[in-house]
């Protein structure tokens, strides 16, 4: 028996090289055809995630209302302050890791647009009103050394040629990060800013607006509103209607590029930004669309597929969905929306993406020509 054993044992034989480089190679392809189909399902689970995150804290945000009749406190403010009351939007991802991560993700400020909003003293009483009484300066600082004496190297800070819509401070005096500052009641005094979606008023207190860009908006609806941060820190958590703050799972694969990974309130529109963008001949005259509507109208279109060059909505032949949003009316305590650090908002309203005509021919009902630049 044991001669059989070893008889058997010794007429056994390994794989030839050759045979084990034709398995590598077939395993090659396999992996090559498969891999393209997992990246999908990837990206569809981290989109799956992300929307099931905000659902959660839409409700969360809803029995916290419910429950206090107020908005959170101590969300985070998206902006850095570079000197004594004077404050900018935080530096938007360049795309290059080998430079070290800025601060927003270019996907979230594309879809935004954000610009600086300096509140008057009735915007300030509303947001107290609402029960945000003091917020938190962000004041990352990820575009600057140490000492905030410069840029760091390699990164554009320059609107006309880097990520960002404004040009950043050439250097700042850096604040502590999430700064806690509560609303000052005199802003003429204490100057305090916010970020707003695509218009804001600067330091001047002159309406600004991001006309440039027509195409690859999120929701146009967001129009002077502002966003804040849901941090650690906000009352939501704090109270414990959320046992901790949710970070969304693209921001997490993102990371070399962009820091900041918190999903965002974005506020009604409020009754006294309403007011101060009513009436207001510039830029606001030329985005409105309406003759007849009063306030500002803008016109827009959705879609997923960018349509093609200089788009006329008006005929609108690949039949995209098109809207009026009107941006110069107050909105309701319960229109609130989140957004995820990448910029989607929920609920998400028709196409991925929005066009705006910021220069159309105003006519009765709405423009009577128009074209999405692009």
């Amino acid at each position: 028996m044991l001669k059989k054993m070893r008889k058997k044992m010794q007429n056994q034989q390994g794989f030839t090289l050759l045979e084990i480089l034709v398995v590598l190679t077939i395993m090659g392809f396999l992996i090559a055809m498969v891999a393209p189909r997992l990246a999908g399902i990837s990206g569809d689970a981290v989109d799956t995630v992300c929307d099931t995150n905000q659902n959660r804290m839409v409700t969360y945000m809803s029995s916290f209302f419910e429950k206090t009749s107020r908005f959170p406190n101590k969300l985070t403010n998206l902006v850095e302050e570079t000197g004594a009351n004077t404050y900018q939007i935080p530096a938007v991802s360049d795309g290059d890791p080998d430079n070290g991560p800025e601060t927003l993700a270019a996907e979230f400020n594309e879809r935004n647009h954000f610009a600086i909003h300096y509140l008057n003293d009735d915007e300030v009483a509303e947001l107290k009103g609402m029960g945000i009484v003091a917020l938190l300066n962000l004041n990352a600082y990820d575009a600057y050394l140490e000492d905030g004496s410069a840029i760091k190297s390699d990164y554009d800070e320059t609107a006309a040629t880097g990520p960002n819509d404004a040009d950043l401070a050439a250097s700042v005096t850096k604040a502590p990060t999430m700064e806690k500052v509560t609303l000052p009641t005199d802003t003429a005094t204490t100057p305090f800013a916010v970020a707003m979606i695509g218009i804001g008023v600067d330091d001047a207190g002159t309406w600004q607006a991001n006309t440039d860009t027509e195409r690859g908006w999120g929701e146009p609806d967001g129009f002077g509103r502002i966003v804040l941060g849901m941090g650690p820190e906000c009352s939501l958590v704090t109270s414990g209607i959320v046992s901790n703050a949710a970070h969304c799972p693209g921001g997490i694969q993102n990371a070399d590029n962009a820091t900041y990974n918190d999903y965002n309130l974005v506020l009604p529109r409020l009754a006294a930004t309403a007011e101060r963008i009513d009436g207001t001949a510039t830029p606001f005259s030329t985005i409105d669309g309406d003759n007849t509507t009063d306030g500002v109208q803008v016109a827009a279109v959705a879609y997923d597929d960018a349509p093609g060059a200089d788009y006329d909505y008006v005929t609108n032949d690949d039949n995209l969905r098109y809207r009026q949003f009107t941006i110069s009316e107050g909105q309701e305590s319960w229109q609130y929306a989140t957004q995820c650090p990448e910029g989607h908002m929920y609920p998400e309203d028709d196409g991925e993406f929005w066009g705006v005509d910021f220069n159309p021919t105003a006519a009765d009902g709405g423009p009577s020509a128009g074209a999405i630049n692009g």
